[in-house]
Protein backbone atom coordinates (compact mmCIF):
# COMPACT_ATOMS: atom_id res chain seq x y z
CA UNK A 1 0.00 0.00 0.00
CA UNK A 2 2.62 2.57 0.78
CA UNK A 3 4.51 1.61 -2.40
CA UNK A 4 1.48 2.87 -3.84
CA UNK A 5 0.92 5.72 -2.39
CA UNK A 6 4.30 6.83 -2.97
CA UNK A 7 4.80 6.34 -6.66
CA UNK A 8 1.21 7.75 -7.11
CA UNK A 9 2.63 10.96 -4.85
CA UNK A 10 5.81 10.89 -7.39
CA UNK A 11 3.53 11.48 -10.55
CA UNK A 12 2.17 14.35 -9.04
CA UNK A 13 4.67 16.17 -8.44
CA UNK A 14 5.66 16.83 -12.28
CA UNK A 15 2.31 18.50 -12.30
CA UNK A 16 1.47 20.19 -9.16
CA UNK A 17 4.28 22.51 -6.90
CA UNK A 18 2.01 22.67 -4.06
CA UNK A 19 1.38 18.83 -3.92
CA UNK A 20 4.66 17.78 -4.55
CA UNK A 21 5.60 19.93 -1.89
CA UNK A 22 2.65 18.06 0.90
CA UNK A 23 3.81 14.73 -0.91
CA UNK A 24 7.85 15.41 0.40
CA UNK A 25 6.66 16.11 3.49
CA UNK A 26 4.87 12.90 3.79
CA UNK A 27 7.85 10.75 1.94
CA UNK A 28 10.15 12.47 4.93
CA UNK A 29 7.46 11.56 7.62
CA UNK A 30 7.45 7.71 6.89
CA UNK A 31 11.29 7.30 8.44
CA UNK A 32 9.92 8.77 11.44
CA UNK A 33 9.90 6.77 14.79
CA UNK A 34 6.19 5.94 15.79
CA UNK A 35 5.77 6.95 18.93
CA UNK A 36 5.96 3.50 21.31
CA UNK A 37 4.42 5.12 24.65
CA UNK A 38 0.37 4.13 25.36
CA UNK A 39 -1.19 5.96 27.90
CA UNK A 40 -3.94 3.48 29.00
CA UNK A 41 -6.53 6.20 29.74
CA UNK A 42 -8.98 7.32 27.32
CA UNK A 43 -9.03 10.24 26.24
CA UNK A 44 -11.99 12.95 28.41
CA UNK A 45 -14.80 13.19 25.92
CA UNK A 46 -15.54 16.61 27.58
CA UNK A 47 -11.93 18.10 28.01
CA UNK A 48 -11.45 21.90 27.69
CA UNK A 49 -10.07 23.36 24.18
CA UNK A 50 -6.83 24.65 26.07
CA UNK A 51 -5.30 21.31 26.47
CA UNK A 52 -5.46 21.52 30.36
CA UNK A 53 -5.89 18.46 30.84
CA UNK A 54 -3.94 15.63 29.04
CA UNK A 55 -5.52 12.63 27.36
CA UNK A 56 -3.97 9.21 26.53
CA UNK A 57 -4.75 6.17 23.62
CA UNK A 58 -8.10 4.28 23.18
CA UNK A 59 -7.48 0.85 24.98
CA UNK A 60 -10.29 -1.82 23.44
CA UNK A 61 -12.27 -3.75 26.00
CA UNK A 62 -14.45 -7.05 25.55
CA UNK A 63 -17.11 -6.30 27.81
CA UNK A 64 -20.43 -5.99 26.80
CA UNK A 65 -21.74 -2.63 27.68
CA UNK A 66 -24.89 -2.75 29.88
CA UNK A 67 -27.74 -2.12 28.16
CA UNK A 68 -29.71 0.65 29.00
CA UNK A 69 -33.30 2.30 29.39
CA UNK A 70 -33.18 4.58 26.31
CA UNK A 71 -30.43 5.60 24.05
CA UNK A 72 -28.25 8.71 23.70
CA UNK A 73 -29.63 11.27 21.80
CA UNK A 74 -26.49 12.09 20.70
CA UNK A 75 -23.34 11.83 18.89
CA UNK A 76 -21.33 12.20 22.08
CA UNK A 77 -18.01 13.61 21.59
CA UNK A 78 -16.40 17.34 22.05
CA UNK A 79 -20.06 18.49 23.22
CA UNK A 80 -19.54 15.53 26.31
CA UNK A 81 -21.56 16.05 29.72
CA UNK A 82 -18.41 17.95 31.18
CA UNK A 83 -18.54 20.36 28.83
CA UNK A 84 -20.30 23.68 29.54
CA UNK A 85 -23.17 24.77 27.00
CA UNK A 86 -21.35 28.37 26.90
CA UNK A 87 -18.24 26.34 26.16
CA UNK A 88 -20.06 25.91 22.58
CA UNK A 89 -20.80 29.58 22.09
CA UNK A 90 -19.28 29.80 18.65
CA UNK A 91 -20.88 26.08 17.61
CA UNK A 92 -23.46 27.21 14.69
CA UNK A 93 -24.17 23.90 13.69
CA UNK A 94 -27.83 22.39 12.96
CA UNK A 95 -28.44 19.35 12.51
CA UNK A 96 -30.70 18.38 9.75
CA UNK A 97 -34.62 17.76 9.78
CA UNK A 98 -34.32 14.00 9.67
CA UNK A 99 -32.23 11.26 10.53
CA UNK A 100 -31.17 9.39 7.82
CA UNK A 101 -28.09 7.45 9.43
CA UNK A 102 -27.75 6.61 13.07
CA UNK A 103 -24.86 3.70 12.89
CA UNK A 104 -23.66 2.95 16.34
CA UNK A 105 -23.18 -0.47 15.65
CA UNK A 106 -25.56 -1.18 18.36
CA UNK A 107 -26.68 -4.16 15.95
CA UNK A 108 -23.29 -5.93 15.71
CA UNK A 109 -21.50 -8.61 17.75
CA UNK A 110 -18.28 -7.65 19.38
CA UNK A 111 -15.20 -8.92 17.05
CA UNK A 112 -17.35 -9.27 13.77
CA UNK A 113 -16.85 -6.42 10.64
CA UNK A 114 -20.28 -4.74 10.18
CA UNK A 115 -23.16 -6.71 8.92
CA UNK A 116 -23.99 -3.95 6.47
CA UNK A 117 -20.74 -2.31 5.64
CA UNK A 118 -18.42 -3.45 2.84
CA UNK A 119 -14.38 -2.83 2.98
CA UNK A 120 -12.10 -5.17 0.72
CA UNK A 121 -9.47 -5.31 3.95
CA UNK A 122 -10.28 -5.98 7.96
CA UNK A 123 -11.98 -3.90 10.73
CA UNK A 124 -13.83 -4.83 13.79
CA UNK A 125 -16.10 -3.57 16.24
CA UNK A 126 -14.89 -3.88 19.41
CA UNK A 127 -15.77 -1.58 22.68
CA UNK A 128 -13.18 0.98 24.43
CA UNK A 129 -12.19 1.44 27.82
CA UNK A 130 -14.44 4.42 29.66
CA UNK A 131 -16.41 5.18 26.58
CA UNK A 132 -20.19 3.88 25.95
CA UNK A 133 -21.36 1.97 23.27
CA UNK A 134 -19.44 0.36 20.40
CA UNK A 135 -16.80 1.60 17.90
CA UNK A 136 -15.39 0.47 14.82
CA UNK A 137 -11.62 -0.70 14.79
CA UNK A 138 -9.44 0.23 12.14
CA UNK A 139 -6.46 -1.05 11.96
CA UNK A 140 -5.57 -1.97 8.55
CA UNK A 141 -5.37 0.11 6.00
CA UNK A 142 -8.07 -0.01 3.42
CA UNK A 143 -12.07 1.51 2.60
CA UNK A 144 -15.01 1.36 4.20
CA UNK A 145 -18.58 1.99 3.60
CA UNK A 146 -21.76 1.41 4.49
CA UNK A 147 -24.16 -0.48 1.79
CA UNK A 148 -27.62 0.75 3.26
CA UNK A 149 -27.37 4.24 1.85
CA UNK A 150 -28.89 3.71 -1.78
CA UNK A 151 -29.97 7.63 -2.55
CA UNK A 152 -29.21 10.69 -3.43
CA UNK A 153 -28.46 13.39 -0.43
CA UNK A 154 -30.10 16.38 -0.89
CA UNK A 155 -28.70 20.15 -1.42
CA UNK A 156 -28.80 19.99 2.43
CA UNK A 157 -27.20 18.05 4.55
CA UNK A 158 -25.27 17.48 8.09
CA UNK A 159 -23.11 14.07 8.89
CA UNK A 160 -21.53 14.05 12.35
CA UNK A 161 -19.23 11.62 13.95
CA UNK A 162 -17.06 10.64 16.49
CA UNK A 163 -13.46 9.56 15.43
CA UNK A 164 -10.62 8.37 18.02
CA UNK A 165 -7.04 7.38 17.58
CA UNK A 166 -4.54 5.54 19.73
CA UNK A 167 -1.37 7.01 19.74
CA UNK A 168 0.28 3.90 17.90
CA UNK A 169 -1.02 5.50 14.66
CA UNK A 170 2.31 7.26 12.86
CA UNK A 171 3.45 10.71 11.75
CA UNK A 172 1.79 9.96 8.33
CA UNK A 173 -1.48 7.97 9.43
CA UNK A 174 -4.23 9.36 8.25
CA UNK A 175 -8.38 9.07 8.30
CA UNK A 176 -10.17 9.91 5.61
CA UNK A 177 -14.25 11.14 5.27
CA UNK A 178 -15.46 11.00 1.99
CA UNK A 179 -18.76 12.40 0.59
CA UNK A 180 -19.01 11.38 -3.35
CA UNK A 181 -20.90 10.74 -5.98
CA UNK A 182 -20.31 7.23 -6.99
CA UNK A 183 -21.81 4.90 -9.42
CA UNK A 184 -21.19 1.31 -7.66
CA UNK A 185 -18.89 0.02 -5.07
CA UNK A 186 -15.55 -0.19 -7.26
CA UNK A 187 -15.20 3.61 -7.46
CA UNK A 188 -15.87 4.20 -3.17
CA UNK A 189 -12.84 1.65 -3.18
CA UNK A 190 -10.89 3.95 -5.53
CA UNK A 191 -11.51 6.92 -3.00
CA UNK A 192 -8.38 8.53 -2.65
CA UNK A 193 -7.15 10.83 0.61
CA UNK A 194 -8.10 14.51 0.34
CA UNK A 195 -5.00 15.28 -1.35
CA UNK A 196 -5.57 13.55 -4.82
CA UNK A 197 -7.73 15.56 -7.69
CA UNK A 198 -11.03 14.16 -8.42
CA UNK A 199 -13.55 15.52 -11.59
CA UNK A 200 -16.35 13.84 -9.86
CA UNK A 201 -18.33 15.88 -7.11
CA UNK A 202 -17.30 15.45 -4.26
CA UNK A 203 -15.89 16.79 -0.76
CA UNK A 204 -13.03 15.08 1.33
CA UNK A 205 -11.35 15.33 4.81
CA UNK A 206 -8.69 13.96 5.53
CA UNK A 207 -6.96 13.92 9.35
CA UNK A 208 -3.51 13.51 10.08
CA UNK A 209 -3.34 13.29 14.19
CA UNK A 210 0.39 12.45 14.46
CA UNK A 211 1.61 15.21 11.87
CA UNK A 212 5.18 16.35 13.56
CA UNK A 213 3.06 16.28 17.02
CA UNK A 214 0.53 19.04 15.73
CA UNK A 215 -1.89 17.70 14.27
CA UNK A 216 -3.19 18.66 10.58
CA UNK A 217 -6.08 18.57 7.88
CA UNK A 218 -6.47 18.26 4.60
CA UNK A 219 -9.51 19.02 2.32
CA UNK A 220 -10.64 18.65 -1.34
CA UNK A 221 -13.39 19.19 -3.45
CA UNK A 222 -13.52 18.70 -7.23
CA UNK A 223 -14.16 22.19 -7.40
CA UNK A 224 -11.43 24.00 -5.61
CA UNK A 225 -8.94 21.35 -5.42
CA UNK A 226 -6.61 20.51 -1.96
CA UNK A 227 -5.68 22.17 0.59
CA UNK A 228 -4.33 21.92 4.22
CA UNK A 229 -4.59 23.37 7.77
CA UNK A 230 -0.99 22.75 10.11
CA UNK A 231 -1.84 22.77 14.38
CA UNK A 232 -5.22 21.12 14.90
CA UNK A 233 -5.31 21.09 18.11
CA UNK A 234 -9.07 19.39 18.46
CA UNK A 235 -7.45 16.10 16.99
CA UNK A 236 -3.77 16.01 18.05
CA UNK A 237 -2.13 12.97 19.41
CA UNK A 238 -0.98 12.67 22.12
CA UNK A 239 -2.63 15.47 23.69
CA UNK A 240 -6.30 14.88 22.19
CA UNK A 241 -7.25 11.33 20.86
CA UNK A 242 -10.99 12.04 20.56
CA UNK A 243 -12.78 14.44 18.25
CA UNK A 244 -16.17 14.82 16.63
CA UNK A 245 -16.70 15.85 13.08
CA UNK A 246 -19.20 17.81 11.60
CA UNK A 247 -20.06 18.41 8.18
CA UNK A 248 -22.66 20.80 7.00
CA UNK A 249 -23.54 21.07 3.50
CA UNK A 250 -25.72 24.00 2.06
CA UNK A 251 -25.92 23.71 -1.85
CA UNK A 252 -22.57 24.93 -2.66
CA UNK A 253 -21.23 26.06 1.04
CA UNK A 254 -19.23 23.12 3.08
CA UNK A 255 -18.57 23.93 6.81
CA UNK A 256 -16.37 21.70 9.09
CA UNK A 257 -17.03 21.83 12.58
CA UNK A 258 -13.91 19.50 15.13
CA UNK A 259 -15.80 20.06 18.31
CA UNK A 260 -16.75 23.23 18.88
CA UNK A 261 -14.24 25.01 16.18
CA UNK A 262 -15.26 25.96 12.64
CA UNK A 263 -12.47 25.08 10.90
CA UNK A 264 -13.62 25.27 7.66
CA UNK A 265 -16.08 27.48 6.04
CA UNK A 266 -16.14 26.89 2.22
CA UNK A 267 -18.77 29.30 0.43
CA UNK A 268 -17.98 28.08 -3.48
CA UNK A 269 -16.83 24.53 -2.19
CA UNK A 270 -19.52 22.21 -4.88
CA UNK A 271 -21.72 23.03 -7.66
CA UNK A 272 -25.23 24.15 -6.16
CA UNK A 273 -26.52 21.20 -8.06
CA UNK A 274 -23.93 18.81 -7.53
CA UNK A 275 -25.13 15.52 -6.24
CA UNK A 276 -23.52 13.39 -3.59
CA UNK A 277 -24.29 9.67 -3.09
CA UNK A 278 -21.89 8.06 -1.35
CA UNK A 279 -19.82 8.41 2.45
CA UNK A 280 -16.97 6.49 2.36
CA UNK A 281 -14.63 6.35 4.57
CA UNK A 282 -10.46 5.12 4.35
CA UNK A 283 -8.14 4.66 7.15
CA UNK A 284 -3.83 4.53 6.32
CA UNK A 285 -0.84 4.50 8.31
CA UNK A 286 2.15 2.43 7.77
CA UNK A 287 2.25 0.71 11.34
CA UNK A 288 -0.93 -0.54 11.72
CA UNK A 289 0.20 -3.90 11.24
CA UNK A 290 3.21 -4.19 13.37
CA UNK A 291 2.56 -1.27 15.50
CA UNK A 292 -0.44 -1.91 16.84
CA UNK A 293 -1.92 1.24 15.57
CA UNK A 294 -5.43 1.83 15.28
CA UNK A 295 -8.83 4.51 14.30
CA UNK A 296 -12.18 4.24 15.68
CA UNK A 297 -15.21 5.35 14.53
CA UNK A 298 -19.24 6.09 16.18
CA UNK A 299 -21.75 7.32 16.38
CA UNK A 300 -22.16 8.29 12.59
CA UNK A 301 -24.84 10.52 11.85
CA UNK A 302 -26.23 11.96 8.29
CA UNK A 303 -29.47 13.76 8.55
CA UNK A 304 -30.70 15.44 5.47
CA UNK A 305 -33.17 18.50 4.95
CA UNK A 306 -32.25 22.13 6.38
CA UNK A 307 -34.07 22.80 9.34
CA UNK A 308 -36.99 25.67 9.36
CA UNK A 309 -37.46 27.05 13.25
CA UNK A 310 -38.64 30.32 11.97
CA UNK A 311 -41.66 29.09 10.15
CA UNK A 312 -42.72 26.27 11.03
CA UNK A 313 -42.91 27.73 14.40
CA UNK A 314 -43.99 30.60 13.66
CA UNK A 315 -46.83 29.66 10.82
CA UNK A 316 -47.42 25.95 11.36
CA UNK A 317 -47.29 26.19 15.32
CA UNK A 318 -44.70 23.41 15.87
CA UNK A 319 -40.80 22.92 15.32
CA UNK A 320 -39.25 19.28 15.81
CA UNK A 321 -35.64 18.96 16.20
CA UNK A 322 -32.51 15.85 16.58
CA UNK A 323 -30.34 18.47 17.40
CA UNK A 324 -30.99 19.49 21.36
CA UNK A 325 -29.03 16.54 22.19
CA UNK A 326 -28.55 14.06 26.12
CA UNK A 327 -26.22 11.76 27.62
CA UNK A 328 -27.42 8.68 27.95
CA UNK A 329 -30.29 7.95 30.30
CA UNK A 330 -29.85 11.49 31.88
CA UNK A 331 -31.76 15.12 31.06
CA UNK A 332 -27.84 16.73 31.16
CA UNK A 333 -27.74 18.90 27.69
CA UNK A 334 -24.76 17.60 25.91
CA UNK A 335 -22.68 21.24 25.12
CA UNK A 336 -23.17 20.52 21.05
CA UNK A 337 -26.93 21.47 21.46
CA UNK A 338 -25.25 24.97 21.46
CA UNK A 339 -26.41 25.87 17.68
CA UNK A 340 -29.84 24.30 17.71
CA UNK A 341 -30.74 25.97 21.12
CA UNK A 342 -29.71 29.71 20.11
CA UNK A 343 -31.79 28.78 16.94
CA UNK A 344 -35.05 28.67 18.59
CA UNK A 345 -34.12 31.06 21.32
CA UNK A 346 -33.38 33.44 18.61
CA UNK A 347 -36.96 32.90 16.82
CA UNK A 348 -38.19 33.28 20.39
CA UNK A 349 -36.53 36.27 20.83
CA UNK A 350 -38.02 38.22 17.35
CA UNK A 351 -41.39 37.27 18.28
CA UNK A 352 -41.44 38.49 21.82
CA UNK A 353 -45.46 37.24 22.27
CA UNK A 354 -45.27 34.11 21.42
CA UNK A 355 -45.49 31.20 24.19
CA UNK A 356 -44.25 27.61 23.52
CA UNK A 357 -45.14 24.11 25.02
CA UNK A 358 -41.39 22.44 25.38
CA UNK A 359 -42.41 17.84 24.97
CA UNK A 360 -39.57 15.70 25.21
CA UNK A 361 -40.10 12.35 23.58
CA UNK A 362 -38.12 9.28 23.45
CA UNK A 363 -37.95 5.93 21.87
CA UNK A 364 -39.15 2.55 23.15
CA UNK A 365 -36.21 0.93 24.26
CA UNK A 366 -36.94 0.18 28.45
CA UNK A 367 -39.06 1.02 30.27
CA UNK A 368 -42.19 3.01 29.67
CA UNK A 369 -42.59 5.00 33.49
CA UNK A 370 -38.67 5.38 33.19
CA UNK A 371 -38.99 6.83 29.50
CA UNK A 372 -41.81 9.15 30.36
CA UNK A 373 -40.47 10.93 33.51
CA UNK A 374 -37.06 11.31 31.41
CA UNK A 375 -38.69 13.00 28.70
CA UNK A 376 -40.64 15.11 31.06
CA UNK A 377 -37.38 16.20 32.69
CA UNK A 378 -35.43 16.40 29.65
CA UNK A 379 -38.24 19.24 28.60
CA UNK A 380 -37.50 21.23 31.55
CA UNK A 381 -33.63 21.00 30.87
CA UNK A 382 -34.44 22.66 27.97
CA UNK A 383 -36.93 25.40 29.39
CA UNK A 384 -33.97 26.38 32.30
CA UNK A 385 -31.57 26.21 29.29
CA UNK A 386 -33.58 28.46 27.60
CA UNK A 387 -34.05 30.71 30.21
CA UNK A 388 -30.62 30.84 31.93
CA UNK A 389 -28.30 30.30 29.00
CA UNK A 390 -30.13 32.59 26.04
CA UNK A 391 -32.68 34.84 28.06
CA UNK A 392 -35.70 33.75 27.26
CA UNK A 393 -38.34 34.86 30.00
CA UNK A 394 -39.34 31.46 31.80
CA UNK A 395 -42.79 32.87 31.78
CA UNK A 396 -43.27 32.29 28.17
CA UNK A 397 -42.37 28.59 28.38
CA UNK A 398 -44.13 25.37 29.27
CA UNK A 399 -42.79 21.99 29.66
CA UNK A 400 -44.25 18.18 28.97
CA UNK A 401 -43.17 14.98 28.14
CA UNK A 402 -44.46 12.23 25.86
CA UNK A 403 -41.84 9.57 26.66
CA UNK A 404 -41.99 6.72 23.61
CA UNK A 405 -46.21 7.14 23.24
CA UNK A 406 -45.82 9.20 19.88
CA UNK A 407 -43.84 7.84 17.52
CA UNK A 408 -42.69 9.46 14.38
CA UNK A 409 -40.94 6.57 12.85
CA UNK A 410 -39.81 2.88 13.44
CA UNK A 411 -38.25 1.74 16.71
CA UNK A 412 -36.47 -1.01 15.43
CA UNK A 413 -33.19 0.61 13.83
CA UNK A 414 -30.94 3.02 14.94
CA UNK A 415 -31.78 5.48 12.65
CA UNK A 416 -35.71 5.32 13.46
CA UNK A 417 -34.94 5.23 17.16
CA UNK A 418 -32.67 8.54 17.00
CA UNK A 419 -35.77 10.34 15.17
CA UNK A 420 -38.16 9.64 18.09
CA UNK A 421 -35.67 10.93 20.28
CA UNK A 422 -36.68 14.31 20.04
CA UNK A 423 -37.67 17.60 21.38
CA UNK A 424 -40.90 19.39 19.70
CA UNK A 425 -42.12 23.36 20.45
CA UNK A 426 -45.53 23.82 20.21
CA UNK A 427 -47.02 27.30 19.84
CA UNK A 428 -49.52 28.01 22.74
Amino acid sequence: MRTILITGATCLLLTCTAQAQFLDRIKNKVQNKVNDAIDKTIDNAGKKKDGSTGSGSPTETTKEDPSSSEGTSASGGGGGVNADIKSYSKFDFIPGAKIIVQEDFSQDAIGDFPAQWNTRTGAEVVTVSNQPGKWLSLKQDGIFFPEYITSNFPENFTLQMDVMANNNVSNIGSFTIGLLQTKDAEEKFEMRPADYSTTSPSFKLTLNPLSSGYGSLYYSTNLIGAQSHSNVPEFNIPRKNFVTVSIWRQKQRVRVYLDSTKTLDLPRALDATAVLNSLVLSAYAPDFDGKGGAFYVSNIRLAVGAPDTRNKLITEGKFVTHGILFDVNSDKILAASYGSLQDIANVLKENASVRIKIIGHTDADGDEKLNLDLSKRRAAAVKEALSKDFGIDASRMETDGKGKTQPIDNNTTPAGKANNRRVEFVKL
